[in-house]
């Protein structure tokens, strides 16, 4: 199946003015529902692709947003597309093209599909400028045929991992990586060289254990303990102790081309909830964690 035939002319559109995410949503909402047949339209179908947007943010760095909404009642997949000369504002991330999927319950692997596709092209920026300044959506519908895109039938961990990676070098030091752990809310930073080429990562726990001397480690309970002296440690080293000092180096990551399944059996067989990304030469290429799966594919 290719992109363009599940495109409409109809329900694309170039907008100049200055407008909120919820008059664009309801201009493509409009268009949607004059075409086709919606179990619910208006208003209400408004509401509910605001309150999904609500869940999870549906802006992608790029400055592509995908709201969608899967219908109970409905049998089909129709997008509708919105390129905004003045870009909307989604928690901070610009967006100056905006594609709403509305689709039935039971077309999960294709809109899993259409969200790898239209992330694809949107990291084409001369791509994506030839479809911001088409005449019309038949000239828009024109650009995705000349070449076709074509959907891929399976979705692989390429499709949903996190290319925006937080990475730290071997040699920074503890005061570094706790300002990346904390400003950026995560459990674990990967570990790369000058060229991007994976060595290994460290985790928050790994962070903490320096603030734990070894004979407390050897204890089966430290209750007694009421004072933060043991952890005056941590503060200590943070501008002394480099991340290679308590990376670890021999962790399993994953290959960009393994399939959704296989990362859900590694996660729960390992125990373990992320998992960096690396490619055949080597180089670390994205990040994925288990919320993603949840959020990209179980909820999606």
């Amino acid at each position: 199946m290719y992109l363009s035939n599940l495109l409409d002319a109809r329900a694309i559109v170039h907008e100049r003015r200055v407008l909120t995410k919820e008059h664009v949503y309801g201009m493509l909402v409009e268009r949607i529902c004059k075409h086709n047949q919606l179990p619910v339209c208006g208003d209400k179908l408004i509401r509910l692709i605001l309150a999904r947007d609500e869940q999870s943010s549906t802006a992608y760095p790029t400055g592509i947003a995908i709201p969608h909404i899967r219908m109970e009642g409905f049998k089909d997949t129709v997008i509708a597309m919105a390129f905004m000369q003045n870009p909307l504002d989604y928690e901070g991330t610009k967006v100056n093209w905006v594609c709403l999927i509305i689709s039935d319950k039971s077309s999960s692997n294709l809109y899993l599909n259409l969200v790898a596709a239209l992330l694809k092209i949107s990291r084409d920026t001369a791509f994506v400028s030839q479809l911001m300044s088409a005449h019309d959506g038949l000239q828009v519908v024109h650009r995705f045929k000349n070449p076709e895109i074509q959907l891929k039938k399976e979705i692989t961990l390429s499709d949903i991992m996190i290319t925006d990676v937080v990475k730290v070098r071997p040699d920074a030091y503890l005061s570094e990586l706790s300002k990346a752990l904390f400003s950026r809310k995560l459990s674990f930073v990967p570990v790369v060289n000058e060229n991007d080429i994976y060595l290994g990562e460290v985790s928050i726990m790994d962070f903490l254990k320096v603030g734990v001397p070894d004979y407390l480690m050897m204890l089966d309970n430290i209750s007694f303990l009421s004072s933060y002296e043991p952890l005056e440690r941590l503060f200590e080293q943070e501008d002394i102790l480099a991340v290679k000092d308590i990376m670890q180096s021999d962790t399993e990551y994953l290959s960009p081309a393994a399939s959704i399944p296989e990362v859900v059996f590694m996660m729960t067989q390992k125990q373990k909830r992320f998992y960096s990304v690396v490619d055949d030469s080597g180089k670390l290429v994205g990040v994925v964690s288990a919320m993603d799966i949840f959020r990209k594919v179980i909820k999606a």
